[in-house]
């Protein structure tokens, strides 16, 4: 080829370029494609000699380990099988026409799965399951019935054997349209994740593990409109370890890191699902509490201190116990008309609480 000619085909392409098989696989990047076990291909076929056929050609020609190759007689049973195995599934190969539940209808069934699953919130399997490629397999499909396929979310489109098409060519059609479609679904997933891990970066505390100050409008943001729409309750807490500093200029600032990363898992402990932990400052951490009254704080606070009491943190052959003060306030209150107003007056209780004594919790409202 040219230099200046295009060296990349989305499938879609393949069938109105000139170029031979050997052109395209020359533009693939092969290096990019590894043999991955428990990566699997799932075959939909009301034809027990089809799917051991298309079996062979995908196990023959490298793409997949001939135990990582799943089967079904109709879309109802691959539906099934798709879901089992959606977090490794990387093809789909499915028949168009089948007794029971056609390719098309299987198709519709996997939109609608995809469609609940954003509904529902559930955005890492719903990413799963859009960058799955289904390729259609026929032998006897209109011109309509492939584009309709196509429309529906299928990505690719093969033709079985029969009086035009040759073996041999059904084969290498297998073998490339598979290939290319897995690299870009791999690709895909490989950028997701990069994706999440920046995200996470941004989020995250390096040392404790939990959210950052940075995240924390964010987290506020989200709890206030649950709060407009639904009403209810928001507590915030910060908790403050009463004489960190000491801690530091006696043990050493390393130690001190350990400590604050134990008191973090302390806190995930206590934490429920819903509940967020942020660490505010150097020795300062905030809890978010949704749908939490002053008991509910109170004994949150109380089982923290508890912990602390009958499990202290070891740290060489010595033993620390931490103290803590708190404060918390809730929205809505007199006092409190924002989540600036919640984290102002929660920071004004812990300083009435450091200065009443510490090693106790105080509320302002």
């Amino acid at each position: 080829m040219a230099e200046y000619e295009k060296t990349s085909y989305t499938a879609e392409e393949f069938d109105q370029t000139h170029y031979s098989y050997e052109d395209i696989l020359s533009v693939i990047s092969i290096s990019e494609y590894t043999l991955i076990p428990d990566k699997k291909c799932l075959i939909i076929d009301d034809s027990a000699f089809t799917r051991l056929q298309v079996k062979k050609i995908l196990y023959e020609n490298k793409l997949f380990l001939i135990e990582d190759i799943l089967e079904a007689e109709d879309g109802l049973e691959g539906f099934k099988k798709y879901k089992e195995n959606l977090g490794k599934l990387d093809l789909v190969l499915c028949d168009v026409q089948m007794k029971n539940l056609d390719g098309l209808k299987f198709i519709k069934m996997v939109k609608d799965f995809e469609i609940k699953l954003e509904k529902e919130g559930n955005i890492y399997l719903g990413f799963l399951s859009k960058t799955v490629p289904i390729i259609i397999m026929t032998g006897t499909a209109t011109k309509n019935e492939k584009f309709k396929g196509l429309e529906m979310g299928a990505k690719d489109f093969i033709f079985k054997p029969s009086r035009e098409i040759m073996q041999e060519e059904f084969e290498r059609e297998v073998v490339i349209r598979s290939k290319i479609h897995v690299i870009l679904k791999r690709t895909q997933e490989k950028l997701f994740e990069t994706s999440l891990k920046l995200k996470e970066a941004s989020i995250i505390d390096p040392l404790t593990s939990v959210f950052n100050r940075r995240y924390m409008k964010e987290i506020f943001e989200r709890e206030m409109s649950r709060f407009e729409r639904k009403g209810g309750i928001i507590s915030a807490m910060i908790i403050d370890l009463d004489d960190f500093k000491k801690i530091n200029d006696t043990y050493g600032h390393p130690t001190g890191d350990k400590i604050l990363v134990e008191f973090a898992e302390r806190l995930k402990k206590v934490k429920r699902k819903y509940d967020y932990i942020v660490r505010y400052g150097g020795d300062e951490f905030l809890l978010i509490l949704p749908e939490t009254r002053t008991d509910g704080v109170s004994s949150i606070f109380q089982r923290i201190k508890t912990s602390l009491e009958i499990e202290p943190i070891e740290v060489g052959k010595s033993q620390i116990i931490l103290k803590l003060s708190a404060g918390a306030s809730f929205l809505p209150s007199p006092k409190t008309k924002s989540y600036d107003d919640l984290l102002k007056n929660a920071d004004y209780a812990l300083y009435e609480a450091k200065k009443s004594g510490k090693c106790c919790l105080k509320f302002f409202y």
